[in-house]
């Protein structure tokens, strides 16, 4: 009997092990997808994730160009993992003080990240830090962001919101695209526009005082110059010895000379500019403006730009915001077949990276069909030049004429 009761004991042990082991809860899956969230861009979520950004691309079937929005699933590629969420703080009383409120700027129609920042008062570093945004973060009018400690909203508002017009006040008067009058008979030389060209260089080039091309020419300083332009030389200027002066205003066509010569036939050059309308005005005449600043990768003025930082600041002039990435504004505004329909100034003219790659490169702002001004490169300026049309893959229309 005593064995029996053994024999029975080792049994319920060995029962009661087995039932602890099959009881026991697996480990949960590590998740496998990330959900995009407000401010999100493709590189950020590959460091967050601990993956190369080509995995992240590859896994789920995006480009570098390719857009995300809130709420957007991403397969987390092999390796990757979600970032720890930040360690919970337990108070050690009901005396500690309650977290501070934290107030919500309302961003709207024209508003960029620095703009933001310096009008909160607070550093361009803090902004992105307390909203977990990058540099080239998009942001779109209605999106609330914290405001950093220290930072104030415009009229010491302290609520945790802000109502803003969703309107920008009235657009400032445009600047009337400048015509050149007609040249006079008496006028001694006129200068032909080049690519490349400011109306203070210009007025270097030809040895005058700036305000004294802009008085012979009825211009302002932000009137709009093109290549093949014609300006009058004023009094005391000369043309450089490779600039080809043409002092006959009008047209002519060969006729003998008295000594048997033939005269030389003037080919007319258009004296007004390109119709621009009222609103795109001002775009252009400030992106004109920024002719000769440095480009530098990852800048938007005032005194570098890189591509799409140039169109981002100029088309902020006229209240239209745009992402700081090429690629994002890409899919803006209104597709234009440029095959079949003239590109027209204000336009935004986007060049793939290689011939047939259809990848976004560089983006300019069209300023006639055949002409534009970009921030080509690092060690090029801002200036104007011909549209390379053999490496176009897009061109989108963000007002209509």
């Amino acid at each position: 009997m005593s064995r029996l009761r053994r024999v029975l004991a080792v049994a319920c042990i060995a029962a009661s092990a087995a039932a602890v082991t099959v009881s026991a809860p697996a480990h949960a899956a590590a998740p496998s997808t990330y959900v995009v969230q407000n401010g999100d861009y493709l590189s950020g979520i590959a460091s967050r994730l601990g993956v190369k950004l080509y995995d992240l691309l590859g896994t789920n079937h995006l480009q570098v160009s390719s857009l995300i929005v809130p709420g957007m699933r991403l397969t987390i590629p092999k390796g990757g993992s979600l970032p720890k969420p930040p360690a919970q703080v337990q108070h050690a009383s009901s005396t500690t003080p309650a977290p501070r409120p934290t107030s919500k700027y309302l961003v709207v129609s024209g508003d960029s990240l620095s703009g933001i920042a310096a009008t909160l008062g607070v550093s361009l570093t803090a902004l992105l830090a307390d909203n977990q945004l990058g540099i080239a973060s998009f942001i779109y009018p209605g999106m609330k962001l914290s405001v950093p400690k220290g930072g104030h909203l415009p009229g010491a508002v302290s609520a945790q919101s802000i109502v803003k017009p969703t309107v920008k006040p009235a657009v400032k008067p445009a600047v009337k695209p400048a015509v050149k009058p007609a040249v006079k008979p008496t006028a001694p030389a006129v200068y032909v526009v080049l690519s490349g060209d400011s109306l203070s260089g210009i007025a270097h080039t030809v040895s005058v005082t700036l305000d004294a091309l802009l008085k012979t020419n009825e211009l302002s300083v932000t009137s709009f110059i093109y290549p093949g332009m014609r300006l009058n030389v004023p009094k005391g200027g000369s043309l450089p010895g490779s600039h080809i002066a043409d002092v006959t205003p009008k047209p002519t066509t060969a006729k003998p000379g008295a000594n048997g010569t033939t005269t030389t036939v003037t080919v007319p050059v258009p004296t007004a500019t390109p119709k621009v309308s009222a609103q795109l005005a001002p775009m252009i005449n400030f992106a004109m403006a920024q002719q000769g600043k440095p480009y530098k990768f990852n800048t938007a003025g005032p005194d570098t730009y890189d591509c799409s930082g140039l169109a981002m600041a100029a088309y902020a002039e006229i209240g239209i915001s745009l992402p700081h990435f090429s690629g994002a504004q890409a899919l803006l505004g209104t597709a234009i077949d440029w095959t079949k329909e003239s590109i027209k100034p204000g336009d935004l003219v986007f060049l793939e990276s290689s011939k047939g790659s259809g990848i976004v490169d560089h983006v300019g702002i069209a300023i006639s069909a055949t002409q534009w001004i970009h921030a080509p490169r690092t060690g090029d300026v801002v200036r104007t030049g011909g549209i390379p049309m053999f490496r176009v893959v897009a061109v989108r229309r963000l007002v209509t004429p």
